[in-house]
């Protein structure tokens, strides 16, 4: 009975999680009301929503506005054990925060499944849905194929709804993975990336000091290659903006189990100009 929507791990999808069992799921006329308040591009009138299951124990439906669909489930349940552990359990936010996401008693899951092509835009579309279902409750969001988990905060005001097209959110869409190998050591992996058709990345830290340096390595690749469309494959180096550093993908050769994402991953390392191979 706890079991989300089942979800094809290339389309985009999020659970809400909720500290209570009463869904208190909205009228049919103030759902499309709360989405339309977020921008002017749509009206109320023009926003469908359809159920095909909606009582106390469970719902199911379809909410349309634009060019996007968004299917809607949810259960007076937690998630699943294993959803947990490998969203909210190693996403990084404070321990207590975590916490309190983890004891949810209730979700409710939304699958994108619209029409338009742009991933930012069908992630959008998903936190509009989430903020017209939202209330104080709400405990966080959990994405299922970023391995990921925030809490509210304002990361559902309309404001911040609207900037993630200038800025993608990443520390709400990415998943940021450590993997240790012993008490000092780790891998760090992104997760996610596939959804906006972006290698996966991977790199060993050795010190807590280069996690920060890594983090904002992962974000500028990903910036290079979402924004350029630049395909990259094992052996090709990048160099760091103005910097005079440079970084050489290569293939995962440990712990592929682990590193490996549904449209591959690329390990990157710091090498010296002089290591390039003209």
């Amino acid at each position: 009975m706890s079991e989300p929507l089942t979800v094809n791990e290339y389309t985009p999808a999020i659970h809400l999680v909720f500290s209570d069992q009463d869904f208190r799921i909205l009228a049919n006329h103030a759902l499309p009301q709360k989405i339309a308040s977020i921008e002017s591009t749509v009206e109320p009138e023009n926003i469908s929503v359809n159920w095909s299951v909606k009582n106390p124990n469970a719902c199911s439906g379809e909410i349309h506005f634009k060019d996007h669909r968004v299917q809607v489930a949810g259960l007076p349940a937690p998630l699943p054990k294993a959803i947990i552990d490998r969203t909210i359990h190693v996403s990084l936010w404070q321990p207590q925060i975590k916490a309190a996401m983890r004891q949810h008693l209730s979700h409710l899951s939304f699958v994108y499944n619209g029409d338009n092509p742009d991933p930012v835009e069908q992630m959008i579309a998903l936190y509009e849905v989430a903020y017209a279902f939202g209330n104080e409750n709400l405990l966080g969001i959990v994405n299922e194929q970023a391995w990921t988990a925030h809490p509210v905060a304002d990361f559902l005001d309309p404001g911040k709804l609207i900037s993630y097209r200038q800025v993608i959110p990443f520390k709400l869409w990415v998943g940021y993975v450590k993997f240790y190998v012993d008490k000092q050591h780790y891998w760090l992996v992104t997760k996610g990336h596939h959804i906006f058709d972006v290698p996966d990345l991977a790199a060993f830290v050795e010190s807590e000091e280069d996690f920060e340096k890594i983090m904002g390595q992962f974000i500028n690749i990903f910036n290079y290659l979402y924004n350029n469309d630049v395909v990259v494959t094992a052996g090709d180096t990048v160099e760091i903006q103005q910097t005079g550093q440079y970084l050489r993908f290569s293939e995962v050769t440990e712990y592929p189990e682990f590193l490996m994402g549904p449209s591959g991953t690329l390990v990157i390392e710091a090498i010296d100009a002089n290591d390039i191979t003209p």
